[in-house]
Protein backbone atom coordinates (compact mmCIF):
# COMPACT_ATOMS: atom_id res chain seq x y z
CA UNK A 1 0.00 0.00 0.00
CA UNK A 2 1.46 3.43 -0.78
CA UNK A 3 1.98 6.05 1.20
CA UNK A 4 -0.15 9.34 0.05
CA UNK A 5 0.94 12.64 1.14
CA UNK A 6 -0.97 15.69 1.11
CA UNK A 7 -0.01 18.88 2.23
CA UNK A 8 -2.97 21.02 3.63
CA UNK A 9 -3.68 24.95 2.84
CA UNK A 10 -2.73 26.65 5.88
CA UNK A 11 -4.97 29.55 5.67
CA UNK A 12 -3.91 31.36 8.34
CA UNK A 13 -0.14 31.32 7.10
CA UNK A 14 -1.28 32.79 3.72
CA UNK A 15 -3.00 35.50 5.47
CA UNK A 16 -0.03 36.50 7.62
CA UNK A 17 2.36 35.74 4.64
CA UNK A 18 -0.24 38.42 2.67
CA UNK A 19 0.10 40.77 5.50
CA UNK A 20 3.99 40.39 5.58
CA UNK A 21 4.73 40.88 2.29
CA UNK A 22 2.18 44.04 1.98
CA UNK A 23 0.71 42.51 -0.67
CA UNK A 24 -2.08 45.02 -1.88
CA UNK A 25 -3.62 43.29 -4.89
CA UNK A 26 -3.19 39.17 -5.32
CA UNK A 27 -5.75 38.00 -7.63
CA UNK A 28 -5.96 35.00 -10.63
CA UNK A 29 -9.05 34.28 -12.36
CA UNK A 30 -10.94 35.47 -15.24
CA UNK A 31 -10.33 38.62 -15.75
CA UNK A 32 -13.69 41.09 -17.21
CA UNK A 33 -13.94 44.36 -17.58
CA UNK A 34 -16.70 44.90 -14.60
CA UNK A 35 -13.40 42.93 -12.55
CA UNK A 36 -10.93 45.72 -13.61
CA UNK A 37 -13.46 48.06 -12.84
CA UNK A 38 -13.63 47.08 -9.20
CA UNK A 39 -9.76 46.06 -8.91
CA UNK A 40 -8.69 49.79 -9.64
CA UNK A 41 -11.37 50.95 -7.18
CA UNK A 42 -9.63 48.89 -4.56
CA UNK A 43 -5.98 49.78 -6.07
CA UNK A 44 -6.62 53.92 -5.62
CA UNK A 45 -8.37 52.97 -2.11
CA UNK A 46 -5.04 51.19 -1.24
CA UNK A 47 -2.41 53.63 -2.74
CA UNK A 48 -3.95 56.58 -1.50
CA UNK A 49 -0.92 58.64 0.33
CA UNK A 50 1.33 58.99 -2.85
CA UNK A 51 -0.43 60.60 -5.48
CA UNK A 52 2.02 60.40 -8.34
CA UNK A 53 3.01 56.64 -7.61
CA UNK A 54 -0.66 55.86 -7.16
CA UNK A 55 -1.55 57.64 -10.51
CA UNK A 56 1.30 55.76 -12.04
CA UNK A 57 0.07 51.99 -10.42
CA UNK A 58 -3.17 52.75 -11.74
CA UNK A 59 -1.99 53.21 -15.33
CA UNK A 60 0.15 50.23 -15.31
CA UNK A 61 -2.77 48.12 -13.90
CA UNK A 62 -4.99 49.43 -16.37
CA UNK A 63 -2.52 48.17 -19.57
CA UNK A 64 -1.73 44.68 -18.61
CA UNK A 65 -5.01 44.12 -16.81
CA UNK A 66 -6.71 45.25 -20.32
CA UNK A 67 -3.90 42.81 -21.90
CA UNK A 68 -5.36 40.12 -19.90
CA UNK A 69 -8.90 40.39 -20.92
CA UNK A 70 -7.92 40.15 -24.82
CA UNK A 71 -4.78 38.58 -25.12
CA UNK A 72 -4.85 35.65 -22.49
CA UNK A 73 -4.54 32.17 -24.18
CA UNK A 74 -6.01 30.68 -21.04
CA UNK A 75 -10.03 30.67 -20.93
CA UNK A 76 -12.44 29.94 -18.41
CA UNK A 77 -14.66 27.09 -19.57
CA UNK A 78 -17.58 28.29 -17.15
CA UNK A 79 -19.86 30.77 -17.64
CA UNK A 80 -18.89 33.55 -20.14
CA UNK A 81 -15.50 31.61 -21.24
CA UNK A 82 -13.46 34.93 -19.87
CA UNK A 83 -9.79 35.31 -20.17
CA UNK A 84 -7.76 34.42 -17.18
CA UNK A 85 -4.71 35.79 -15.62
CA UNK A 86 -2.91 36.55 -12.60
CA UNK A 87 -2.15 40.13 -11.01
CA UNK A 88 0.02 41.09 -7.93
CA UNK A 89 0.43 44.34 -6.88
CA UNK A 90 2.95 44.45 -3.79
CA UNK A 91 4.26 47.66 -1.63
CA UNK A 92 8.15 47.48 -1.07
CA UNK A 93 9.88 50.10 1.08
CA UNK A 94 10.82 52.15 -1.43
CA UNK A 95 8.37 51.19 -5.14
CA UNK A 96 5.77 49.37 -6.09
CA UNK A 97 5.93 46.35 -7.43
CA UNK A 98 3.07 45.48 -10.28
CA UNK A 99 2.83 41.70 -11.36
CA UNK A 100 0.79 40.30 -14.47
CA UNK A 101 0.94 37.25 -16.27
CA UNK A 102 -0.98 34.96 -18.42
CA UNK A 103 -1.13 32.05 -21.00
CA UNK A 104 0.39 32.85 -24.60
CA UNK A 105 0.61 30.32 -27.39
CA UNK A 106 4.32 28.96 -27.60
CA UNK A 107 4.27 30.30 -31.61
CA UNK A 108 4.18 33.86 -30.32
CA UNK A 109 6.66 33.51 -27.63
CA UNK A 110 9.91 34.44 -29.88
CA UNK A 111 7.81 37.66 -30.92
CA UNK A 112 6.80 38.67 -27.34
CA UNK A 113 10.50 38.25 -26.58
CA UNK A 114 11.76 40.21 -29.17
CA UNK A 115 8.78 43.21 -28.63
CA UNK A 116 10.16 43.02 -25.25
CA UNK A 117 13.20 42.91 -25.59
CA UNK A 118 12.94 46.43 -27.87
CA UNK A 119 10.68 48.16 -25.24
CA UNK A 120 13.16 47.52 -22.16
CA UNK A 121 16.27 48.62 -24.41
CA UNK A 122 15.17 51.56 -25.55
CA UNK A 123 15.54 55.36 -24.08
CA UNK A 124 12.09 57.20 -22.78
CA UNK A 125 12.31 59.26 -26.17
CA UNK A 126 12.69 56.19 -28.51
CA UNK A 127 9.92 54.91 -26.54
CA UNK A 128 7.33 57.21 -27.46
CA UNK A 129 8.78 57.19 -31.16
CA UNK A 130 8.07 53.74 -31.00
CA UNK A 131 4.68 54.43 -29.41
CA UNK A 132 3.83 56.69 -31.73
CA UNK A 133 5.09 54.44 -34.97
CA UNK A 134 2.55 52.13 -33.34
CA UNK A 135 0.13 53.99 -33.37
CA UNK A 136 0.35 55.14 -37.03
CA UNK A 137 0.06 51.73 -38.02
CA UNK A 138 -3.52 49.53 -38.16
CA UNK A 139 -3.14 47.01 -35.81
CA UNK A 140 -2.68 43.49 -37.24
CA UNK A 141 -5.13 40.49 -36.60
CA UNK A 142 -2.35 37.97 -35.79
CA UNK A 143 -2.13 37.01 -32.10
CA UNK A 144 1.64 38.36 -32.27
CA UNK A 145 0.30 41.58 -31.98
CA UNK A 146 -0.34 41.43 -28.56
CA UNK A 147 3.21 43.60 -27.33
CA UNK A 148 1.89 46.75 -28.22
CA UNK A 149 0.98 50.45 -27.45
CA UNK A 150 0.02 48.99 -24.27
CA UNK A 151 3.05 46.95 -23.44
CA UNK A 152 4.94 50.33 -23.94
CA UNK A 153 2.71 52.82 -22.71
CA UNK A 154 3.14 50.64 -19.44
CA UNK A 155 6.94 50.53 -19.82
CA UNK A 156 6.77 54.71 -20.13
CA UNK A 157 4.75 54.63 -16.76
CA UNK A 158 7.34 52.25 -14.62
CA UNK A 159 10.43 53.03 -13.64
CA UNK A 160 11.84 49.36 -14.72
CA UNK A 161 10.40 46.60 -16.67
CA UNK A 162 11.17 43.13 -16.79
CA UNK A 163 9.80 40.08 -18.65
CA UNK A 164 10.20 36.36 -18.44
CA UNK A 165 7.96 33.44 -20.22
CA UNK A 166 7.79 30.05 -18.55
CA UNK A 167 7.60 27.00 -21.11
CA UNK A 168 4.41 25.05 -19.51
CA UNK A 169 3.45 22.65 -22.13
CA UNK A 170 4.35 22.19 -26.10
CA UNK A 171 1.61 23.87 -26.49
CA UNK A 172 1.75 26.84 -24.02
CA UNK A 173 3.66 29.45 -22.13
CA UNK A 174 3.18 32.15 -19.06
CA UNK A 175 4.18 35.29 -19.82
CA UNK A 176 4.91 37.48 -16.55
CA UNK A 177 5.86 41.01 -16.55
CA UNK A 178 6.89 42.66 -13.42
CA UNK A 179 7.40 46.35 -13.12
CA UNK A 180 7.95 48.82 -10.57
CA UNK A 181 6.91 52.43 -9.84
CA UNK A 182 8.99 54.25 -7.18
CA UNK A 183 7.59 55.79 -4.17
Amino acid sequence: MSKEVTKEFNFFEYHDQINQENIILSYKGPITAMLIAELSRDIRAEIQGNRKASKKVFSIFMELAQNVLYYSSEINLFGDKNRVGTIFIVNEDEHYKVIVGNMVKNTITSDLKERCHKIKELERSELRAYKRELRDHPYHNDESSEAGIGLVQAALTADSFEMKIIEMSNEYSFFVLFLTVQK
